[in-house]
């Protein structure tokens, strides 16, 4: 006689840490707890996040929120390789299963963790529900944040809304008058919206500002460069501009703030490059006019000259009066035309 013990879904087990549910599930999501269970599922293998996702139905750029929670609760730990289970005191590194991180992991890993260089992720950087009721009800700094928020944005925040305050005071650590002066520079400029808030805020956070003093000054440069943009966007007749990149509002800043040119200037300017390149390109446009500020040609006046006397035979130029040497400078200058 035989016997046979049909063990069914017993069949394939994996170990999952009693500590996960002593000390990691109160404050963590669904979310958190899908991307834990299929990566100790397959610790013996490299996983990518895409996997991941299509395998828990959980966003891609979700997941490497989802582990950091697990590093911090001291399940998972992170190193070069990628994700690991935490070692125990008897393991050595060779034993330890690591799930490395593929290409996909570290891309994805790569575009959070530049948003985060200047400070370490200790709690996930966005709490849950359940964690950010618990902190609103014991802190009172975050209620005070949370109540002057809802006035200067004239709404009642959500709980993803707090989440974020939550985060900017704990995780990037910004003290809560800068957070405060972040919400008003927001509404401000019309972008009275916690997206916004919590972009501007992860920067600030990166660049060290967390001073009034500091806040104020990176605030000034904002209008400034702004200022700088929408007079230059006016010049080039751009309409629905939108946003303006960094880039273009460091051009601009240098354009009009730095070498103080001209509305008709930057128009010759602008005029030049369509002329040449069928569009407008404001890598082109900082050419031009980077040969300008060097020959010193303020206005349209002093540009005419300076190429009508390129254009002069060179018979015609060593009868004139002028200095050969510095025609002969001028002449060595490519002028886009």
């Amino acid at each position: 006689m035989s016997i046979q013990i049909n063990l069914g879904a017993w069949r394939s087990v994996f170990a999952v840490p009693s500590q996960i549910v002593d000390e990691g599930l109160k404050f963590a999501d669904g979310v958190k707890l899908k991307v834990l269970l299929y990566v100790l599922r397959n610790a013996d293998r490299e996983l990518a996040l895409e996997e991941i996702s299509k395998a828990t139905g959980v966003n891609v750029t979700d997941i490497p929120e989802a582990l950091d929670y697990w590093v911090s609760r001291e399940v998972l730990q992170k190193n070069t390789a990628g994700y690991a289970p935490k070692a125990n005191d008897h393991q050595t590194e060779q034993e330890k299963p690591v799930v490395k991180e593929t290409k996909t992991v570290a891309s994805i890993s790569k575009d959070v963790e530049q948003q985060r260089q200047r400070f370490v992720v200790t709690k996930p950087q966005k709490p849950d529900y359940v964690f950010t009721a618990q902190r609103l009800a014991a802190d009172e700094d975050l209620k005070i944040l949370v109540s002057e928020a809802q006035t200067m944005l004239g709404k009642t925040l959500s709980n993803s809304d707090v989440a974020t305050l939550l985060m900017l005071k704990d995780t990037c650590g910004l003290r809560l008058d800068v957070i405060l002066m972040l919400i008003q520079y927001c509404v401000g400029i019309d972008k009275g919206n916690m997206r916004t808030v919590e972009k501007i805020g992860i920067s600030w956070a990166d660049e060290g500002i967390n001073s009034v003093e500091a806040a104020d000054r990176k605030i000034a440069q904002a209008n400034h460069a702004s200022k700088c943009f929408s007079h230059v966007a006016s010049v080039f007749g751009m309409q629905a501009v939108g946003s303006p990149s960094k880039k273009q509002l460091d051009y601009c800043t240098k354009w009009v703030g730095e070498w103080k040119f001209s509305a008709p200037m930057l128009r010759e300017a602008y005029e030049r490059c369509v002329d040449s390149k069928g569009e407008l390109k404001f890598n082109y446009i900082d050419g031009i006019l980077k040969k300008w500020e060097a020959m010193g040609l303020k206005n349209l006046d002093d540009l005419r000259a300076a190429e009508a006397s390129k254009a002069k035979p060179k018979t015609e130029r060593q009868n004139t009066s002028y200095d050969i040497h510095e025609l002969e400078k001028i002449d060595t200058l490519d002028f886009i035309n």
